[in-house]
């Protein structure tokens, strides 16, 4: 693998230098144009672990950023906690994201200032590693085939954002799950499902994978069990993951409002947040967005199922791997099921498009994502009453410029498409030159 990655760093050197130099000068002006929030308050936990230990588990960020000042740590300025909103939450990343940004904190040591940055930088340079796994994994696709190169292109715009624009641990949860994948297609099936474990506690989107690669080795997956002694171990140092639980289940003391516009919950029991205390209400157009999905699949998901034939005189096991691109194709339906689902949530689940094994069903699962990205938007429509005096209020408040914030969104848009522009440019060329080679080989044409 580290062999893989050497040539292919080599091979893309000049774009991953542009890259790297647009992610860099993208993170400043990011800086100045968000509120990051989830940096902001990683980087306090990650402070915080060296003098907590894994009791930072047990205390809210409101709480956790007054003892900080108390401490000299330039933390309770509002910005390093949870909207009001979701005030009280305790820490709730798994462990795997925790210890991370307490290692950054300790190799830069020194709250505020130029720490933030640096925790960008870092997540950049994941962010530039991870553009070089997805072209292992997609070999000559990347240069021959469409899908690959919308997919690709379309993660490298949600990586900057997420990297330099966001310092979000998107980009660590990635990469983990992508040298998973490299490690998979090498065969060492114990390093990948290990590898795939330290993803899962990073953050938990990436566990989607592991039915696949089960079914594929079922005795591999000791390894993944075995990596989760990463989060184990720490239970009994007062690490505790209520917050991530209430989370995960859709719990209201995880949060009263519900951001996500596609969830089907909103048909009956829209918040009023308004109200003292919260009451309900029917709003039937906010089931709209399920009903379009469900048409959507029942019109295209034919392709994907298995052929009778397929099926016949198979283990359970193996009937059960051939229904695996049925399997990755509804993927996407889980972000009907989640109360809190931010729009750069759509992408977490792109990555699997690498695990299909043709490229009709690529093509149809980018399509897909493209859909529930509509009905996003739809969604908010559908249900605008609510979100227009809610959640969208809250989250432009994460951008303090106001007006002025576009400006800098459109120069980095500008910068991430002149990054495009050339790597576009790239591929291009070499599909020509790899074209006129074939083509003078087939005349029977000496190339010197």
């Amino acid at each position: 693998m580290l062999s893989a990655i050497s040539l292919h760093i080599y091979r893309y050197r000049k774009y991953l230098v542009l890259t790297l130099a647009i992610s860099l000068i993208a993170i400043p002006i990011a800086d100045v144009l968000v509120i990051q929030r989830d940096r902001n308050r990683n980087e306090m936990y990650g402070e915080a672990f060296w003098i907590y230990g894994f009791g930072v588990y047990t205390l809210n960020d409101t709480a956790l950023a007054a003892e900080m000042e108390v401490l000299g740590y330039p933390y309770n300025d509002g910005d390093h906690v949870l909207p009001d909103y979701l005030g009280g939450i305790a820490y709730e990343y798994p462990v795997f994201g925790l210890i991370f940004f307490a290692v950054a904190t300790w190799l830069f040591p020194g709250a505020g200032g130029l720490q933030p940055l640096w925790l960008n930088f870092l997540i950049v340079l994941v962010f530039n590693l991870n553009l070089v796994l997805l072209s292992i994994l997609l070999k000559d696709k990347l240069q021959t085939k469409f899908w690959a190169r919308m997919f690709f292109s379309g993660y490298f715009m949600y990586g900057l954002i997420m990297s330099a624009g966001g310092g979000k641990l998107e980009p660590l949860v990635d990469c983990l799950l992508l040298i998973s994948l490299v490690l998979w297609k090498e065969q060492q099936h114990g390093k990948a499902m290990f590898t795939l474990g330290l993803s899962v506690q990073t953050k938990i989107y990436s566990v989607v994978v592991f039915p696949v690669l089960f079914l594929a080795n079922p005795l591999s997956s000791v390894w993944f069990f075995a990596s989760m002694f990463v989060s184990v171990i720490p239970s009994f140092f007062g690490a505790s993951f209520d917050s991530l639980i209430s989370h995960f289940l859709n719990t209201s003391s995880y949060s009263t409002y519900i951001v996500n516009p596609m969830y089907p919950g909103l048909t009956w029991a829209t918040p009023n947040l308004a109200a003292d205390p919260i009451t309900y209400y029917w709003w039937p157009p906010a089931a709209i967005p399920l009903f379009l999905y469900a048409f959507f699949i029942l019109m295209t998901v034919r392709q994907y199922l298995p052929a009778k034939k397929d099926l016949e005189g198979k283990s359970i096991r193996l009937k059960l791997l051939e229904l695996k691109a049925f399997y990755l194709y509804l993927l996407p339906a889980v972000l009907f099921v989640f109360r809190w689902v931010m729009p750069w949530y759509l992408y977490w689940l792109a990555a699997v498009v690498i695990l299909f094994d043709k490229d009709e069903h690529a093509i149809g699962y980018m399509k897909q994502i493209t859909v529930v990205g509509f009905l996003y938007l739809i969604g908010l429509f559908c249900n605008w009453y609510y979100f227009s005096l809610y959640p969208l209020p809250d989250f432009i408040g994460n951008f303090p410029l106001g007006e002025g914030t576009f400006i800098g969104l459109v120069l980095i848009a500008i910068l991430g498409g002149i990054t495009y522009v050339a790597w576009k440019w790239e591929f291009d060329r070499r599909e020509r030159k790899s074209k006129f080679i074939r083509e003078t080989e087939a005349r029977g044409e000496l190339i010197i």
